[in-house]
């Protein structure tokens, strides 16, 4: 009776295991396209960079202070802030750098 018993849950596991098996195979196709395919025409999106860099500007005025001479203008400005503000405020230049130079390759020549 004991092996009876081992031998009933191999065969069922076996079982499970072979349907689950086929049911991933059978359906690993239609796993792959579950998003489908939505192309919308021109995929392409162009960045307002003046716009954002205005906003990047309005929203950090140490940064619309700053003309030349940003680093040594910025750390002199940083030290007067509280560290979070400090941070957001490095963090929004770099952001201004990387618009401005995108802007600059976005230009047509």
């Amino acid at each position: 009776m004991f092996k009876m018993k081992h031998m009933k849950i191999a065969i069922f596991v076996l079982t499970i295991s072979i349907l689950g098996t086929s049911a991933l195979i059978v359906n690993s196709g239609n796993m792959a396209y579950a998003q489908g395919n939505k192309t919308q025409g021109d995929v392409t999106t162009t960045i307002d960079a003046d716009s954002l860099i205005k906003a990047l500007k309005a929203r950090h005025p140490v940064l619309a202070q700053l003309v030349t001479n940003e680093d040594k203008d910025l750390v002199v400005k940083l030290k007067d802030l509280d560290t979070k503000e400090a941070v957001k405020t490095v963090l929004a230049l770099n952001m201004l750098h990387l618009l401005q130079q995108y802007r600059e390759i976005d230009e047509p020549q």
